[in-house]
C-alpha cells in the first residue's frame, strides 16, 4: 500500500488516500469502521464474497455495520479514498444518505462520478491525476455538515462513543429525532450506530496495546467482559483475540 498526500484544506473531508495493489489472488477481511470508501480498480476486479459478485471498478462503500469478505484477483491495482465521516457528504451531497452499507458503482450514486473517471482515464502520470483528483474535490466540498452532525461527531469520537444520543441531543438544543435523521443524512449510517463501531475499535485498539480484555471492555463502556465478546463476533465476526491485531 502507497499512501498518497492530501492537500491540508481536504482534511476534513478525507481522512487516508492510498494506492494498494495485489500479485495474486487472495481474500481479505474488512472490518466496520467510520469511513465511506471510494475505489477505483486500475486493473483487475474486486468481488464482493458474501454476496458473490463483482463490485464495480468505480465504486463506493458505505460505513460498514458488520465484517466483510471481498476477494482480489491476481494483479488489481486500486485506489482508495477514505472520507472523514460526513466528508462524502461534502462532496457529492445527499446521496450519502443512500449508500447505507452498501457496495454501489458510484454512477448509480451520483452523476459526478463521471467526472473522476475521466480524469483517472486520461493517459498522464499518475501524479498530475492525483492533483486533478484533490482540485476536483475542493471544487465540490463547497457544502458542509450542519453544527449539529459536527458536534456529535465530535463528542462521540472524544468520548469513545458512550454518550447518550438523547443526551447529545439536549445539549445541543434539539430533538433526538431531529439529530438522528440530520446526522444520517450527512453520515450515511444513524449516530447510534456510528457510536457502536467508535466503541468497539477503541477497546479493539486498546487490546492491541496489551491492555487486559476485561479492564478495557470495561473501561469502554461495555457491561463485562462476555458482552465485548458478543459485541466482537457481531462486528468482527471473530474473536478479539484475532482481530486485536487488525484494527489501527
Amino acid at each position: 500500500m502507497r499512501a498518497l498526500p492530501i492537500h491540508p484544506l481536504l482534511a476534513g473531508v478525507i481522512a487516508q488516500a492510498c494506492v494498494t495493489g495485489h500479485a495474486g489472488a487472495e481474500d481479505y477481511r474488512v472490518l466496520p469502521n467510520i469511513y465511506t470508501v471510494l475505489g477505483f480498480q486500475f486493473s483487475g476486479r474486486i468481488h464482493h464474497v458474501g454476496e458473490n459478485r463483482p463490485l464495480s471498478t468505480f465504486g463506493v462503500t458505505g460505513i460498514l455495520d458488520s465484517w466483510r469478505v471481498f476477494r482480489s484477483e491476481a494483479s488489481t491495482r486500486s485506489l482508495l479514498l477514505f472520507f472523514q465521516p460526513g466528508g462524502f457528504y461534502r462532496v457529492f451531497g445527499s446521496v450519502a444518505s443512500a449508500i447505507g452499507s452498501a457496495s454501489l458503482d458510484l454512477n448509480d450514486v451520483t452523476p459526478l462520478g463521471k467526472d473522476f473517471a475521466e480524469i483517472l482515464d486520461q493517459p498522464r502520470p499518475f501524479a498530475e491525476k492525483w492533483q486533478q483528483i484533490q482540485k476536483k474535490l475542493l471544487q465540490l466540498a463547497a457544502r458542509d455538515i450542519s453544527p449539529e452532525t459536527r458536534s456529535t461527531l465530535l463528542i462521540l469520537q472524544g468520548h469513545g462513543g458512550n454518550p447518550r444520543i438523547r443526551d447529545i441531543a439536549r445539549e445541543l438544543g434539539v430533538s433526538p429525532r431531529t439529530l438522528e435523521r440530520r446526522f444520517a443524512a450527512e453520515v450515511g449510517t444513524p449516530p447510534k450506530q456510528l457510536a457502536r463501531i467508535v466503541r468497539w475499535r477503541q477497546t479493539m485498539k486498546a487490546l492491541g496495546r496489551h491492555a487486559d480484555l476485561g479492564s478495557a471492555a470495561l473501561a469502554h463502556g461495555y457491561f463485562d467482559q462476555a458482552h465485548f465478546i458478543r459485541e466482537t463476533q457481531a462486528l468482527g465476526g471473530s474473536s478479539p483475540a484475532k482481530l486485536k491485531n487488525l484494527v489501527f
